[in-house]
């Protein structure tokens, strides 16, 4: 133990620690720093002090460390190229240096040493070697200034330019990589007259500063510093000249292409979308992330151009040859003139089909555009060789192949099986014609075996869930959305308001997918200046949405097969919905589809729904996807076709489980269009209370008069006050139709009154069941009459057989869609009034003109009674106006006789007495 100390007087005498002190009172401070432990112990003579051996050879040790291999702060400072006599006088600065030079040797990983109360009055030192060799592989700030002859501001642009990197001391004293100052601040031999400066490059480009700003940044443009000024080569501005001029010439933006194919909207799946930089969107004048090709675009514009003529020809009134030829112009379809005698034949049995075929004006378009495609096919067979030459592998090859569709090649076979037959007459005058194909070899796609496909249909509480989950209000957040994006070009595009109200419209309509694709265009003049905007905020009031399904009531919508007459029918539950989706729609339409018209100027392509798809025979993949997303069902699919039996099937069992079979079998086979609908095949499980509401809303078609007001009186009123409920409902007004200062008089109403009591008794001694199956057969229009749109009560039967009309029957009910008949009756009442009511012809003759009159405006009255006014004015054709102008008509006719029309107002015209 005694080894591991040893004496002061020792220490000092050994002559061993001299680096540390040579006196005694030299050891003094380290003892106090704490370097070396002392102890006081016994002597030969006193109490001697003994310091600790150990901490004596590790300082020792420690000081020939520092004075070997490392220099003092004063000289690091020194080398590090801080000016002045003492750069480390005063407290505040020596930190802030010192604070420096160690983040310098932690950032370069140089080894030093620090002591915060100092060692021998120095507190830094640092590793001499690593220091030189930092100092060998950086330069100072001042010394890179001096040695590439570049200004501050040079090297401030180089910095930014290239994202080189400082290595700071002090604000003042900082280094840049050899390397990096070798590479960027050596001087270029520069020659001004090969630059344009700054400002001479922003007048020949007419860029701004930022946008050279962001050129440099993205690497298409390199400035140079010439003595702290901004210059470009030359070379590289007419470089990017012509790159802005290919930009130009090449490409263009979203709104360019709304000009150009003059559309409302864009839709971005249409073309191959490139990103741009900022040349790029400097060149087009947009801040838009992408740009489209100019040639893809003007060959979109075509094709649109070519679809918009196409479908004016289709749709005009021109004969169906005349159609067929055009569009083959249009399409620049023909034969290469190396087959005559095919091209004249194949014209002559299109002419001849052509000009007999009929049916809808849709299958009429079907057929032409048939022909239209079986001439291409034709003319691509013979574009060498005259038909007859060909063998019959080559024509099977061509024209009897999977590409081709089956109904196509039907209609090419039946050419050549004319055209075959004719070739014998043909060969004798064509000598040099040995041998022609086989027609027995060639394929005759009549012979196709047909795949029959499951007549599938949804189950009843499928169907319910369906229903319930499309008239759900909370579509229509997500319609709006989609709506936005679609008219504004941005985002993706789902079609969601499209899929809406294509389902909505199948719920309540046995229609196939290309009628329900068929629904028209409405007039959105009727709810004002309507827009998405205020949709967001609020829901159609009930008034709003009668008036939109009512328009499409109103339309005569034809079966595109067959020609027939359709009639839309919505459910009361589904108007709401039915009326938002389809104002959705439209909206979308006015802003955004090109419109297309015939040569009359009528508009022949607003349709409400499209899919986006070139032929819209299907609902799209990812509109019916992103709709049905919230359904609870797992695959579940929405088709078309199902969902129209499933329909006509509910229809077809509510008559049928009320013991309307002949009925429901008519009913079938017309919305079928006369197909075999086979009743014993189809089965749904339907709850019988459920059986009224689906008779009203799959059948109604909104009966008036006051037939139906008593048949409900009966079965939903108080019998207390049944007396008095029946005389109101058969009432009729003092007023004639609502037509101020002409007044009924109390014979012709009591005249009236007495035939509806008559209608009324005998609907009063009916039993509750017998006036249940009345409703019943009233609701699903299975109640014959002599006139369409209305129903008889006592039909067969008629009572009236002198009427000339079912208008004017007490046991007439006529429904919404009579009231065109009704209009039709009033205008022609008033126009015959007025032309044949003269003072001088016989009363008899002016009661005759009266009561006509009179039973008219009262029938439209009930009308205006159950639907209101302003949907009974929307069936004239110029509204409320043309009704007021009928009006005056009686008006001035009045004034003009002198007249008091009233007198003649009786049913008991003396002249029949």
């Amino acid at each position: 133990m005694e080894s591991e100390w040893i004496g002061k007087y020792e220490v000092v005498n050994s002559g061993k620690y001299d680096k540390i002190a040579k006196t005694y009172k030299g050891f003094k401070p380290w003892v106090e720093q704490g370097y070396i432990s002392t102890k006081e112990a016994p002597g030969k003579t006193m109490i001697s002090t003994y310091f600790k051996k150990k901490d004596l050879d590790e300082l020792l040790q420690l000081i020939y460390l520092l004075e070997t291999q490392y220099i003092t702060d004063k000289e690091a400072v020194k080398l590090l190229g801080f000016e002045g006599k003492s750069p480390l006088h005063g407290t505040s600065k020596r930190k802030e240096i010192l604070k420096g030079i160690i983040g310098l040797c932690n950032s370069e990983r140089i080894e030093f040493k620090y002591f915060e109360k100092g060692f021998k009055k120095i507190y830094l030192f640092v590793n001499k070697e690593q220091l030189l060799h930092f100092l060998n592989t950086n330069i100072r700030c001042v010394d890179a200034w001096d040695k590439y002859k570049v200004s501050y501001e040079d090297i401030y642009a180089l910095e930014k330019k290239y994202d080189i990197k400082r290595i700071t001391i002090t604000k003042n004293n900082y280094f840049y990589r050899l390397l990096d100052a070798e590479k960027y601040f050596k001087p270029l031999i520069r020659n001004v007259s090969e630059f344009y400066s700054l400002d001479e490059v922003m007048s020949i480009l007419g860029f701004s500063r930022n946008i050279l700003n962001a050129l440099r940044e993205e690497g298409n443009l390199e400035p140079s510093y010439i003595k702290g000024k901004i210059f470009y080569l030359k070379l590289d501005i007419e470089k990017v000249r012509r790159e802005i001029t290919e930009i130009q010439k090449g490409y263009c933006t979203a709104q360019d292409v709304m000009d150009i194919c003059n559309l409302k909207s864009f839709q971005y799946d249409k073309f191959t979308n490139f990103k741009t930089n900022v040349l790029a969107r400097s060149a087009l004048g947009s801040k838009a992330q992408i740009m489209f090709s100019l040639e893809e675009v003007y060959e979109y514009k075509k094709e649109i151009e070519l679809r918009n003529e196409i479908s004016r020809v289709l749709n005009s009134k021109v004969n169906t040859v005349n159609r067929f030829y055009e569009i083959l112009k249009l399409k620049q379809i023909a034969f290469s003139g190396k087959c005559p005698h095919t091209e004249q034949e194949w014209y002559l049995y299109c002419e001849q089909k052509l000009s007999l075929s009929n049916g809808s004006n849709q299958v009429i378009k079907t057929t032409i555009s048939q022909y239209v495609d079986c001439t291409n096919y034709l003319s691509n067979l013979t574009l060498e060789n005259e038909l007859y030459s060909l063998t019959s592998n080559n024509i099977n090859l061509e024209l009897f192949n999977n590409s081709i569709s089956s109904s196509k090649q039907c209609k090419l076979y039946s050419f050549l099986l004319e055209y075959h037959a004719k070739l014998n007459t043909f060969v004798k005058d064509k000598k040099e014609i040995k041998k022609s194909f086989n027609m027995l070899k060639v394929i005759n796609p009549y012979f196709y075996e047909s795949v029959e496909k499951p007549k599938e249909t949804y189950d009843y509480s499928e169907y319910i869930e369906i229903y319930d989950y499309a008239k759900l209000m909370t579509h229509k957040h997500k319609a709006i959305i989609d709506a936005e994006q679609m008219i504004d070009g941005t985002g993706e595009h789902n079609y969601y308001a499209c899929a809406w109200l294509y389902v909505l419209t199948h719920l309540g309509n046995a229609w196939r997918h290309g009628d329900v694709m068929s629904l028209p265009m409405i007039n959105l003049k009727e709810l004002g200046s309507i827009t998405l905007e205020e949709l967001k905020g609020r829901d159609l009031t009930k008034d709003e949405a009668n008036s939109i399904v009512n328009q499409i009531k109103r339309r005569d919508l034809t079966v595109n097969k067959t020609g027939a007459l359709n009639r839309f029918n919505c459910p009361d539950d589904l108007i709401l919905p039915f009326a938002t989706a389809a104002v959705i729609c439209a909206l979308i339409v006015t802003r955004r589809t090109s419109i297309i018209r015939d040569e009359h100027e009528n508009l022949v392509n607003r349709n409400l729904i499209d899919f986006g798809l070139q032929d819209n025979e299907i609902i799209s993949r990812k509109a019916h996807n992103m709709f049905f997303e919230g359904i609870k069902r797992g695959e579940f699919r929405f088709k078309s076709l199902k969902m129209n039996r499933t329909v006509l099937v509910i229809m077809y069992m509510v008559l049928v489980r009320k013991g309307r079979g002949s009925a429901a079998l008519e009913m079938a086979q017309k919305l079928r269009a006369h197909e075999d609908f086979e009743s014993t095949n189809i089965y749904l499980v339907i709850p019988e209370e459920e059986l009224d509401d689906l008779c009203q809303s799959l059948f109604s078609r909104k009966h008036f008069g006051y037939i139906p007001d008593l048949l409900a009186s009966i079965l939903f009123d108080d019998n207390n006050n049944r007396d008095e409920r029946t005389q109101e409902i058969i009432a009729i007004s003092n007023t004639l139709g609502g037509i101020y200062g002409i007044q009924a008089t109390s014979g012709f109403i009591n005249r009236i009154l007495s035939e509806r009591k008559l209608v009324a008794e005998e609907i009063l001694r009916m039993g509750i069941d017998e006036v249940s199956n009345l409703m019943f057969d009233l609701e699903t229009n299975t109640l014959p009459s002599q006139n369409e749109h209305f129903q008889c009560i006592v039909s067969p039967n008629c009572r009236k057989p002198e009427l000339d009309s079912c208008k004017d029957c007490p046991f007439a009910v006529p429904n919404f869609y009579a009231i065109s008949s009704l209009v039709e009756g009033v205008r022609e009442s008033i126009f015959n009034f007025v032309r044949e009511f003269e003072t001088h012809s016989f009363e008899g003759e002016k009661t005759r003109l009266m009561n006509c009159l009179y039973k008219d405006m009262d029938n439209l009255e009930r009308a205006m009674q159950r639907f209101g006014q302003a949907e009974v004015f929307n069936f004239f054709e110029n509204g409320v106006e043309e009704y007021n102008q009928l009006l005056n008509l009686l008006d001035e006719l009045q004034s003009k006789t002198g007249e008091e029309f009233e007198k003649y107002l009786t049913f008991n015209p003396i002249y029949l007495e």
